[in-house]
Order: structure tokens, then C-alpha cells, then sequence
């Protein structure tokens, strides 16, 4: 039994590894891969379609600041509650939030990124 195995031991030595060394390495990444978000804050009306409709609760309707001094509603994106689903670039009436073919980052701080 353990005799069968050896050849196929030593055929593997020679093959060449599936996985990539990622973020150094990188493969192609398929039409249609929903990944981190992009934001046009210009182009967001405030209208919380975005919010309603994520079925995880991951966007919240923040308040910021204008330069003139109004205030302006957007979106705040918790990628940690994110599904990918790509409900709220299909909602969105201008387009503002646009799921790129970027991978999620990982790390050890808040997953934030539309604020």
C-alpha cells in the first residue's frame, strides 16, 4: 500500500505548484468578479437606496460635511458585514458605488471605505 504512493510523491516534486504568491503573484480575474467598492461621491444623491436594500445591513447613511457647509448623506460601506451581492451598484440611480475587480483587503483595522 505505502508502495503506491512513492511515485506518486515524487512525480508532484516536479510539478509546478497550483497556488500563486499573492499579492506578488497575480492571476486573471474572471468578467463578472464583484470586489471592492468604488465610490463617486459627486455622484451620490443621498437617496439610501444602497442602505435599504443591502440584505447584510453593511451601508449605513452618514453625514458629511460639504466644503460649503451644508451637510450631504453618504454611504459607509463595512466590508466585514459585506456579501458581494451587488445589490447596491444595481440600485443606485447614478451609479455612485461601482464593485471593482479588486480583492478585498485584509488586515487588522476597520474594513471601512466609504466614509
Amino acid at each position: 500500500m505505502k508502495l503506491k504512493i512513492i511515485p506518486k510523491l515524487i512525480a508532484n516534486l516536479f510539478k509546478k505548484p497550483i497556488t500563486v504568491r499573492f499579492p506578488k503573484q497575480s492571476f486573471d480575474i474572471p468578467d463578472g468578479y464583484r470586489g471592492k467598492h468604488s465610490f463617486s461621491p459627486n455622484k451620490c444623491l443621498g437617496c439610501g437606496a444602497c442602505a435599504r436594500i443591502c440584505p447584510n445591513k453593511a451601508i449605513e447613511m452618514v453625514d458629511i460635511k460639504q466644503k460649503d457647509g451644508s451637510i450631504k448623506k453618504q454611504p459607509k460601506i463595512n466590508l466585514s458585514k459585506c456579501c458581494f451581492c451587488g445589490l447596491c451598484e444595481n440600485v443606485c440611480p447614478t451609479k455612485a458605488i461601482h464593485l471593482t475587480k479588486k480583492i478585498p483587503f485584509t488586515g487588522d483595522t476597520s474594513p471601512d471605505i466609504i466614509k
